[in-house]
């Protein structure tokens, strides 16, 4: 999920707010995100039966598509983030359903990455999508590819949502690369950064990708509850990725943007986030209760989305006793949780 970029202001403009040094955010966050589980009542993910067979899948779609992801490159670590996206939020969906998901995942990393660097490349991307004209790079044409591919295994109004979200996530992104540093915030533009996040962040593709068409075909079901199902995925991310932004020193985020616009301090719209997340997943929960399978299927996804951010190391969890180990001795993935 990517993060918001916000341009510098200066110094008089900026809120005068006090900020524990990085040796003091782990003993504030620790107990904070702790509660949060707890508030969740977060039993850990169900992982998916069958990781060889993903790995194995995902690893052919990958050399058809021709993108490499060599050992220790930033692709290959892309890579692993849709392996573990697919195996512990979507263990209940069919083999090929998650093969796609975990493909998806990684050219989202990619395009994530690519769009800030080559925003022009990326807003030509949407012309070119439109009009149905092929891509000037391997990536853009996969990702085009990826988001067409979505009819096979989705309804098509869930899946016209999945590329409209997707589309917004490329738009955002061109946007950040380009225009954004241009911007110069004001105390008006209050409703900007939850704006941003919801385009920037892709969470409603993922939220609908919960509900393949072979499992889930009433779309009555579950629809009441997707904003909140959205805001669920948002703020998770935001709130466990908080530590390792704050002691990398990272501003240019949905937190901190709300700060300023709040004038609050930043853990105190920290725990308001927590709240606010926590008050979504319980509405998802009324909204699905009694409805199965459709409960089972977003309780493992919102599972499996917390676990994923205790298991990979780029989210620096373990630091807190917060971390959850999917790999043996040797490092390679494990299908149960290893702790």
């Amino acid at each position: 999920m990517i993060v918001t970029q916000l341009p510098a202001l200066a110094a008089d403009n900026e809120p005068k707010l006090l900020e524990p040094s990085t040796t003091d955010i782990g003993c504030i966050l620790r107990p904070l995100i702790a509660q949060f589980d707890a508030d969740l009542n977060y039993t850990g993910a169900i992982s998916g039966d069958d990781l060889e067979g993903l790995l194995r899948g995902m690893h052919e779609q990958a050399i058809k598509i021709g993108i490499p992801y060599l050992e220790g490159s930033h692709s290959w670590y892309s890579f692993n983030v849709g392996v573990y996206y697919a195996h512990l939020c979507y263990p209940s969906h069919p083999l090929d359903v998650r093969v796609y998901t975990g493909i998806y995942t990684w050219l989202a990393v990619l395009v994530d990455d690519g769009a800030c660097k080559d925003p022009k490349q990326w807003q030509d991307f949407m012309i070119r999508f439109q009009t149905g004209v092929n891509q000037v790079t391997p990536l853009a044409q996969a990702w085009a590819d990826y988001l067409r591919l979505s009819y096979k295994f989705y309804s098509p109004i869930v899946a016209n949502f999945i590329i409209t979200s997707s589309l917004n996530f490329t738009n955002a992104n061109a946007l950040e690369g380009s225009e954004l540093p241009r911007m110069a915030r004001t105390r008006g533009g209050e409703n900007w950064p939850y704006y941003l996040r919801d385009k920037d962040g892709v969470s409603e593709a993922y939220v609908w990708m919960t509900f393949p068409k072979a499992l889930y075909p009433d779309i009555s079901s579950y629809m009441e509850a997707i904003p909140d199902m959205n805001k669920y995925i948002s703020f998770t991310n935001d709130i466990l990725s908080f530590y390792k932004e704050e002691k990398a020193g990272e501003k240019d985020n949905y937190m901190h943007s709300r700060a300023f616009y709040e004038g609050k301090d930043i853990y105190t719209v920290f725990k308001e986030v927590i709240q606010e997340d926590v008050d979504a997943h319980r509405r998802v929960e009324l909204v699905l209760r009694g409805r199965e399978p459709y409960a089972r299927a977003w309780n493992e996804h919102a599972m499996g989305f917390v676990a994923m951010h205790k298991a990979m190391d780029r989210y620096r969890l373990r630091e807190l006793g917060l971390g959850e180990r999917y790999t043996d001795s040797f490092g390679r993935m494990t299908s149960t949780r290893q702790r």
